[in-house]
């Protein structure tokens, strides 16, 4: 009875172990290192560059919907720079308040004010480091508003849409750290 029991966790563990390997080895003969990639999680959208690329980073976006036009007016963008820093970005229409900058208000904090680095043929660009302070507000919060002024000196505040954020948010991480190190390939 002892030998039959001791066949049988030695068998057991046999098969979790090449289940666990079969899984592994699954995710890295499957990934697609030569393709970019696109997905959407509601409102927001993470974009891959081929992982064999060594230039680009994932992007995690959303666009900023003008409520009234049903179009968009703005996009607000997370990404890695060259340096492996990550930052926030936000591409307003031409025809703002350069010297104004854009804010951000996040649920009740004060509005942060950003200045705008360049413009070209999109719109203007504007960006802040998204380290984990800012990471973590946006990840509570259920509101927010991107906030610029027109050359008129309009106010202008349109909402930022939460729905699918979170989703987004860890696909982004999750899709970043597979694009650098096939270690992170096993588990998806």
């Amino acid at each position: 009875m002892k030998n039959q029991t001791e066949r049988l966790v030695v068998g057991g563990v046999a098969l979790l172990l090449g289940l666990l390997v079969g899984w592994m080895v699954r995710g890295v003969a499957t990934y697609n290192a030569k393709g970019a990639v696109v997905t959407p999680y509601d409102d927001w959208r993470v974009a891959c560059p081929a992982a064999e690329s060594k230039e680009g980073a994932c992007e995690l976006a959303s666009d900023i919907v003008d409520k009234q036009q049903n179009s968009a007016i703005a996009r607000m963008t997370i990404t890695t720079d060259k340096d492996g820093k990550q930052l926030i970005g936000f591409t307003l229409p031409h025809g703002v308040a350069l010297q104004a900058g854009m804010g951000l208000k996040i649920g009740k904090d004060a509005v942060k004010i950003y200045q705008y680095r360049t413009c070209n043929s999109v719109g203007c660009i504007a960006t802040a480091p998204f380290d984990n302070a800012l990471a973590g507000s946006l990840k509570g919060a259920s509101d927010a508003q991107v906030m610029f002024a027109t050359l008129d000196g309009k106010p202008v505040a349109e909402p930022v849409s939460f729905k699918g954020y979170k989703m987004a948010y860890a696909a982004w991480r999750s899709s970043e750290a597979k694009r650098h190190s096939w270690i992170w390939r096993l588990f998806s």
